[in-house]
């Protein structure tokens, strides 16, 4: 009897044909992660995973500062199929985000964010560079983070800032749980008028966890190589513990962000009922609120719902964790430095005066020493030593090498900040390089550094995508350090490790590791005076 081979000869060719177009793919995914022709120098790429073997580290900005004497100003990598270029130069951040900004603005298309995380909603963090950009950009600086917007905010940087006062005077012990609740309820009060902080833990938390799920799904090192493997998409969710944590985190984002938006609706409500002679002293108007009632009053509808709440949810993410960190990089300098707490006191007595009680908003401007500590932390230990990626959006050239549209650009914070050529003894914290000096670098070399358009810091990134918040993470540090500096003695409980490799955790977000120190009010008169600031800011918080 014969037996029909046609079937088995079929089964045999499919099974040659998915083998050879699975072969194919392969040699093709392997030839796109080598180096492209024309390239920018850098470290020799492996077939598949190109160089991420090479910087999949929590603090790779220290290795690409260290490729920078061998490979120079701009590097190029790989990682995977994908292209990857590193900026190490304040030249060439300014040449290429700046002045070309209009084609390095984009950012990275994530899988993981776009797909699990966003998913259709529109996130400042992650826009494309397109008219809802600006036109988010343009509400928020109108209405929040322009010079009006910064000096009517004032007083509630102000109410914050004593309000942390009075918790490191009642319970010293738990200060970095104090910062941290501060970092959280400054720009929440500013941008949707919460003011529960106070009093709700859980929602602290709950931010918080957030925050710490959001960093591991963005790390590189830390998420899933996934934009790089694409088979990964395919990995069933029970088996995908990525998948499981970004629908967790999604879910609530989006509670946090309407919660938000709730928030403000309420404060506009309460607003249009109040009698007009009230007593009570003027509520500031919240970002969220003033942008309702803008709305409101001109009849047309900017932001619906659901943009208006990732409006503020985006800025919030972007603000909390980069100010907690460097008001914790700037207490622990500060208390490892006694000599230069010292300074910044000697200051502080002689703008302020010694009986006029801590300082307030119109008092910063006087600290130069205060803000020149302040610019040092940015320049020492950048909150975002890599920024957040651009993205190139047409092909260009560089001094000669091509960097293909789509080509991811870092901007090497850390490297610019700590090029010895233009800073005497980067390593080392010294305030004192910033007095009279707006760039902090050497003064023979100044007037060039003004002449080339050299930014004060890097710290809030460049071009278009520069952080509009700059100048509200500004004063809300220096109001927190002016009464910190004014009312307490920061005391080391044991050496302090001010070490980026060791005392400094790595990710998306430079941080300090846990370190131990005493806050101890200077006298019992200005214990006093800090309890007496509170009850005179609180009103501001309720």
């Amino acid at each position: 009897m014969e037996i029909n081979s046609e079937p088995r000869s079929w089964v045999f060719g499919v099974f040659i044909g998915i083998l050879v177009t699975s072969l194919i793919a392969l040699v093709r995914f392997s030839l796109k992660s080598l180096r492209p022709r024309n390239y920018p120098p850098g470290p020799p790429a492996l077939p598949f995973i190109g160089n991420v073997h090479h910087f999949a580290t929590p603090k790779p900005f220290l290795t690409f500062t260290e490729w920078r004497g061998k490979y120079g100003d701009i590097i190029g990598l790989k990682a995977g199929p994908g292209n990857l270029v590193v900026l190490n130069s304040a030249r060439l951040v300014r040449d290429l985000l700046d002045k070309r900004g209009p084609i390095y603005s984009g950012r990275p298309n994530d899988y993981i964010v776009r797909n699990h995380i966003v998913l259709g909603a529109q996130h400042i963090l992650f826009l494309p560079h397109d008219s809802y950009l600006k036109q988010w950009r343009t509400a928020v600086v109108r209405h929040l983070l322009g010079p009006t917007g910064i000096e009517q905010v004032l007083c509630i940087l102000e109410a914050t800032a004593a309000h942390l006062m009075y918790r490191l005077a009642v319970d010293p012990a738990q200060f970095a749980n104090h910062f941290r609740n501060w970092a959280l309820a400054t720009p929440l009060l500013a941008t949707c008028g919460h003011r529960g902080e106070q009093k709700e833990a859980e929602l602290i938390e709950l931010f918080y966890r957030n925050q710490e799920n959001w960093l591991n799904l963005l790390t590189p090192g830390v998420a899933p190589p996934v934009d790089m493997f694409p088979i990964l998409k395919s990995v069933p969710t029970f088996l995908a513990q990525w998948k499981r944590a970004a629908r967790e985190l999604r879910k609530n984002q989006r509670w946090f962000y309407h919660m938000m938006l709730e928030s403000a609706k309420e404060e506009r409500r309460q607003s249009k009922a109040a009698a007009p002679s009230s007593q009570k002293p003027p509520r500031y108007e919240s970002l969220m609120a003033r942008i309702l009632r803008t709305q409101e009053e001109s009849g047309r509808t900017g932001f619906d719902d659901d943009q208006l709440a990732y409006l503020g949810g985006g800025l919030l993410d972007a603000a909390v964790d980069t100010t907690y960190s460097t008001a914790l990089t700037l207490v622990k300098v500060l208390a490892a430095r006694p000599e230069i707490m010292k300074k910044a006191q000697a200051e502080i007595e002689s703008a302020c005066g010694s009986h006029n009680g801590p300082p307030q908003p119109q008092d910063i401007n006087k600290l130069t020493y205060l803000r020149a500590c302040y610019s040092e932390v940015l320049r020492w230990r950048p909150p975002a030593p890599s920024n957040l990626p651009h993205v190139l959006d047409a092909d260009d050239t560089v001094g000669g090498y091509h960097l293909p549209k789509g080509t991811v650009v870092l901007q090497n914070t850390w490297a610019i900040q700590h090029d010895p050529e233009l800073y005497d003894d980067p390593d080392a914290f010294d305030p004192e390089r910033y007095l009279g000096n707006a760039y902090g670098v050497r003064p023979g070399i100044y007037e060039q550094s003004n002449a080339e358009g050299r930014k004060s810091t890097y710290a809030f990134g460049s071009g278009r995508r520069q952080c509009p918040g700059d100048q509200f993470a500004i004063n809300s540090v220096l109001m927190v350090a002016a009464k910190l500096v004014w009312g307490f003695e920061m005391e080391a409980q044991e050496p302090l490790d001010l070490s980026v490799e060791s005392g400094f955790h790595g990710g998306l977000v430079l941080g300090s590791e846990d370190f131990a120190v005493n806050f101890v009010p200077r006298g019992e008169g200005r214990r006093k005076a800090v309890m007496e600031d509170y009850e005179r800011t609180r009103l501001r918080l309720q």
